[in-house]
């Protein structure tokens, strides 16, 4: 295959330091790869299981997972996992994932998952590790929905459709404002009681918040909407790479839903994103939460964000049975 043979080795804390600055290195490393920000969650709560993939004694790829009973998942308390690499052949990739197969099969792992990030946050954008997986035995578990929008042509007022032009201009009539601030105690009760009308609680506590923002201070963004100094409404962003930006919580005060500041928030974040040079904004998925099939879909939400010129990306989940 041209390369050496790969070697893989578990992760310790003795690799802290070139484990994040390969991720951060990396085609297709996020925030959510970064032991810095894996560490955010408490001792015990997962069985980690980072394995390090070495050629000559040099990391060639990453895969931050946990042990489930015999089950390997990688993400586990992120949002994305799988493989992470440099932008190297085919042949490399294939070589990582034959060795990780027989990896599994010593260590008795039964069942694999992985969910890597969706293509637009690859530097240099490939496919060459979703082949090798689909080539070796792996198939697609699930997609999700992904309403991602082109910050190099969705990026001033005129961009957007008619109805999300009117919603955003409403917001300025109106008078709300957008900043960049850490008001994170104000911004979470919002949060809590938008996710309680779908019976669900935050994927985060507010001092697990607090922790990440204290590891990755420059990573997180907080866009937050008032209205006559009131807080109305926000989105939290986590700049997961030099190349695409994700809002991982959007909340509103639906008292004041009618002024569209949500719509001014998207915008303000579009704006941000472009003018920082940042390629794509990620808004996150459109999932229909009260539905037993993990694919449907909430269509109002993909409407929505379409509006704001955002379109469908998948993000992937690929699982296999080792024999």
């Amino acid at each position: 295959m041209g390369i050496e043979i790969v070697k893989i080795r578990k992760y310790n804390k003795d690799y802290y330091k070139a484990w994040d600055n390969f991720v951060i290195s990396s085609n297709n490393g996020t925030i959510f790869h970064l032991q810095k920000f894996l560490n955010y969650h408490p001792k015990g709560r997962f069985s980690w299981h980072h394995l390090i993939f070495e050629e000559k004694d040099n990391i060639i790829a990453l895969l931050p997972a946990q042990l489930k009973g015999d089950k390997l998942i990688s993400p586990a308390g992120a949002s994305f996992g799988s493989f992470v690499t440099q932008d190297i052949s085919y042949d490399s990739i294939e070589e990582i994932v034959i060795t990780f197969l027989k990896y599994c099969r010593k260590e008795g792992i039964r069942e694999i998952y992985l969910t890597p990030p969706p293509l637009v946050y690859y530097k240099s954008m490939t496919m060459n590790i979703d082949y090798a997986l689909l080539y070796h035995g792996f198939q697609y578990e699930k997609h999700l929905y992904s309403s991602v929008v082109n910050l190099k042509k969705i990026k001033r007022l005129h961009d957007f459709d008619k109805r999300a032009r009117n919603a955003i201009r409403k917001a300025v009539k109106s008078g709300v404002e957008v900043i960049i601030g850490d008001d994170y105690e104000s911004f979470y009760p919002i949060l809590t009681e938008n996710k309680r009308k779908f019976n669900l609680p935050p994927t985060h506590t507010l001092d697990e918040l607090r922790k990440i923002k204290r590891l990755l201070p420059d990573m997180l963004k907080l866009f937050l909407a008032y209205k006559d100094g009131s807080l109305i409404g926000g989105s939290l962003i986590f700049i997961c790479n030099m190349k695409t930006l994700l809002s991982f919580y959007i909340a509103l005060d639906y008292e004041y839903q009618q002024l569209r500041p949500i719509n001014k928030v998207l915008y303000e974040i579009i704006q941000w994103g472009y003018e920082n040079n940042y390629e794509f904004f990620d808004i996150g998925v459109n999932q229909d939460t009260a539905s037993r099939n993990s694919m449907d879909l909430n269509k109002t939400l993909v409407s929505f964000k379409a509006s704001m010129g955002a379109r469908c990306f998948f993000r992937s989940t690929f699982k296999a049975s080792v024999h």
